[in-house]
């Protein structure tokens, strides 16, 4: 295998890309494949024409990048060219027309290709396109229905990434289309590896979640409206600022994306924010898909995070490689990482280099969209059995691809950049705005975070009010388990066995009180008995599992407890009822085993007890004399010190086919 690297310089798009051409075509004369990319910077009509000529057309895929990498760096207004050739190597090439339906693009791609043999070599596709429609997944789809399972390795040509996703030449690239150069084509060239001949795979982005899950609540297609409930604009504004112009809305939101994260899987599928519609409401999100109901997570870019990423992309690399030194590496990167690493791009290639030695030859470019396989074994990118086998459309991640041959090949490439000095007037523009980029950045990076830290605050006070009213709201016990539990990372409150006492209150007189007064009236009669009772429970070692109507239920450790606070509230509804209230109350006491289970569904449950000892303690309070309290035989034993000589009743429930022993009694 040969591999020929050129990188060339202005002044001039066609003097850079013969620069390049030649220089590549030192080692590699006669070329099975040739992919340039040329600077958006440049006239890429002179690119393509210089390239073709320099090269021919027959054997040329590529197309407009953002920035141009070789080991020369990342560099901004070049040409660069990769050659290869193979000994036995089988190359086809296919173009066709993006249209709105991708995977029709896909389809009209494949016919143009001759179908892999199946004689035991590796076939691997290289797609390069235009940025279309955000569902070039579904190119993908297409080509892997009528080719078979194979690689894609690739990306999308891109525009000016600096002038902004509004305006309209962020969206212009172009195709190296063989002989055409063309604004809106997909090409393939579909290798079929000669026996011994490679290619491993490295995949990673690096965002980090900054928040907790949330619900895409409106979305159309790729388009988001809301988020939990929340217009998806300030949902945003609430970290970027309510007040910020939309030009800083833009250039901040980027760095916030949402992850589709699936469960099991080490992998999460960044969505990018493309495109902000202010007068319509919603936010745009590629790669594109369906998101309405989607569980996200909003994740943030750092440089740091990016970097780490992308030598997380090389160590999977590494680990596919096993031992093996690769021959070259292929790299596609987002321009939106180039965006964010802004004066520290050159530390992207360089974190991988030093994972893979600078040794290695390496080309590629930053895109509008990276096509890579996310796993890195060739066997597992083809496997019909992994689930996350195959290649797909990703976007501000890093793919990296390495083709590893028996024999040492023959290669060169630039060591450093070459074109002469820069022109110290260009050189000292660049840098002015490179510094004004820098200070626009870290202002919005300081508004971002004081945002973020005031959110932070509000956030905290708003979830220490919400506890309070839940725990208001929530058995005291339960309340208890929620917060041990939690502190283990576990989330769901385990069946449990229970063996102890309960207690039923039923406020005798209130269903006719009801009916002829007024509903605050009704209120602050019936808390005029609850609260008091609930203390008297509470400071008897109890536990107020609910209120039902004008009922109570209520959970002790002991028979003793539950009856000493019965007791109690009727010694209380009794004081009561001398300063003039119309109600008394009947209670029912049964100690025994029950279950404290998770009851209702999977959005509205409760964590209450279950079984027969609670079913015949409100029995008994069903069949208790108004103002005295009924316990069952197995509470009666338990007790001592009764007031009065209490009445043995035989009494007949629901739910018992014997009459059931019980003993009545009133207060002291």
């Amino acid at each position: 295998m040969r591999i020929g690297i050129g990188l060339g310089y202005g002044p001039g798009a066609k003097k850079a890309a013969l620069a390049a051409a030649s220089e590549a075509r030192k080692t590699v004369p006669k070329p099975d494949l040739a992919i340039a990319f040329g600077s958006i910077y440049l006239d890429q009509k002179e690119v393509h024409e210089a390239l073709c000529a320099e090269l021919g057309s027959a054997v040329l895929i590529g197309g407009s990048s953002f920035r141009e990498i070789t080991n020369a760096g990342v560099t901004r207004g070049t040409v660069a060219v990769l050659l290869l050739s193979f000994e036995g190597a089988k190359t086809s090439f296919a173009f066709a027309e993006s249209g709105p339906e991708p995977y029709a693009t896909g389809i009209s791609l494949a016919k143009g290709l001759a179908r892999p043999l199946g004689n035991g070599s590796k076939p691997l596709g290289l797609v390069f396109a235009s940025i279309a429609s955000g569902y070039e997944n579904e190119m993908l789809r297409a080509l892997g229905l009528k080719l078979g399972r194979m690689p894609f390795f690739g990306g999308l040509c891109c525009g000016d990434y600096d002038l902004g996703m509004n305006h309209p030449d962020f969206w212009t690239n172009y195709q190296y289309a063989g002989s055409k150069l063309m604004r809106q084509t997909a090409s393939m060239a579909l290798l079929e590896l000669p026996q011994g001949v490679e290619p491993c795979f490295g995949f990673a982005h690096g965002w980090q979640p900054v928040g907790p899950a949330v619900r895409l609540t409106k979305a159309l297609g790729a388009k988001v409206y809301e988020v939990d409930g929340v217009p998806v604009i300030d949902y945003y504004r609430q970290f970027l600022g309510a007040d910020q112009s939309d030009a800083f809305f833009e250039l901040m939101v980027q760095r916030y994306a949402f992850a589709l994260e699936d469960e099991g899987s080490p992998y999460s599928v960044v969505k990018l924010p493309v495109a902000c519609d202010f007068k319509e409401g919603c936010i745009t999100y590629y790669p594109a898909e369906d998101l309405q109901g989607r569980t996200v997570r909003l994740i943030q870019a750092s440089r740091r995070s990016l970097l780490d990423g992308a030598r997380e992309a090389a160590l999977r690399l590494r680990e596919a490689l096993a031992g093996r030194k690769p021959d070259f590496v292929f790299m596609v990167s987002c321009c939106a990482r180039a965006s964010i690493l802004h004066s520290v791009i050159d530390r992207e290639l360089s974190v991988i280099q030093e994972t893979l030695g600078r040794e290695v030859p390496v080309f590629g470019f930053y895109s509008g969209g990276e096509i890579a396989p996310t796993l890195s074994r060739y066997e597992d990118v083809v496997s019909p059995d992994h689930p996350m086998a195959g290649s797909c459309y990703h976007v501000t991640t890093v793919g990296l691809m390495a083709l590893c041959s028996p024999k040492p090949a023959v290669s060169s490439f630039p060591a450093q950049a070459v074109g002469g000095e820069a022109d110290p007037a260009r050189e000292a523009e660049r840098l002015r705005k490179l510094l004004s980029r820098s200070e626009e950045i870290l202002d919005s990076t300081e508004s971002f975070l004081s945002n973020l830290s005031r959110k932070s605050y509000q956030d905290a006070e708003k979830l220490r009010k919400q506890n309070e009213v839940i725990h208001r709201y929530t058995p005291h016990e339960v309340w208890k388990e929620v917060g041990l539990h939690a502190a283990k990372g576990e989330y769901e409150l385990p069946d449990a066995e229970f063996n102890g006492a309960f207690l039923f209150m039923d406020v005798k007189g209130f269903t006719s009180f009801s009916e002829e007064h007024a509903p605050d009236e009704v209120v602050r009669r019936l808390n005029e008995i609850f609260s008091p009772a609930s203390d008297v429970i509470y400071s008897c070692g109890g536990d107020v599992d609910k209120y039902i109507g004008d009922c109570i239920f209520a959970a002790f450790r002991d028979a003793g407890s539950a009856v000493q606070a019965g007791l109690r509230i009727l010694r209380l509804l009794s004081d009561l009822k001398a300063g003039g209230s119309p109600f008394t109350v009947r209670i029912g006491v049964n100690a025994g085993r029950a279950i404290r289970a998770n009851v209702g569904s999977g959005t509205r449950r409760e964590y209450t007890f279950i079984g027969d000892a609670v079913n015949l303690t409100q029995r008994l309070e069903s069949v208790c004399a108004p103002g005295r309290l009924l316990m069952s035989e197995a509470v009666f034993k338990q007790v001592q010190d009764l007031p009065g000589t209490p009445e043995r009743r035989e009494v007949t429930v629901k739910g018992k086919k014997a009459p059931v022993i019980a003993y009545e009694v009133g207060h002291a």
